[in-house]
């Protein structure tokens, strides 16, 4: 899996480019998500095949900012508290979390600073 972060304008249409380009391409969307902040939209998305995913996007327009191997781990869903241990022990490690989302298969997509310790880190909630 890989996670690609796409710089997209923050107006109308701007996520229903990045749509039309993953369908036009055959490539399917496995979680993610767009966030806008000060007139700015950064959108991070889960693909099973980056290099697709990357080039469907070139040939729309669409820039790619990153294209990275994120840490995918699942909670103990139905258990409170399982994002602040998770998180919690990423802090402990000295591991910063740059992103954080779930997947169509409600585990937990993380984008760290330092992803070998991370994945150590995090090994209880390894699948």
């Amino acid at each position: 899996m890989f996670d690609l972060e796409f710089d997209l304008s923050n107006q109308p249409g701007a996520l229903a480019g990045l749509g039309e380009a993953m369908g036009r391409a055959g490539v399917s969307f496995e979680g993610g998500g767009v966030f806008s902040h000060g007139g700015k939209a950064v959108a991070h998305f889960l693909f099973q095949d980056g290099d697709a995913a990357r080039a469907a996007a070139a040939a729309a327009g669409i820039a790619v900012v990153a294209v990275r191997e994120p840490l995918i781990r699942r909670l103990k869903q139905g258990t409170p508290g399982q994002l602040g241990a998770i998180a919690r022990a990423l802090a402990e490690a000295g591991v910063n979390i740059l992103t954080q989302y779930s997947d169509h298969h409600n585990r937990l997509i993380l984008i760290c600073d330092r992803p070998e310790a991370a994945a150590e880190a995090t090994m209880v909630w390894a699948d």
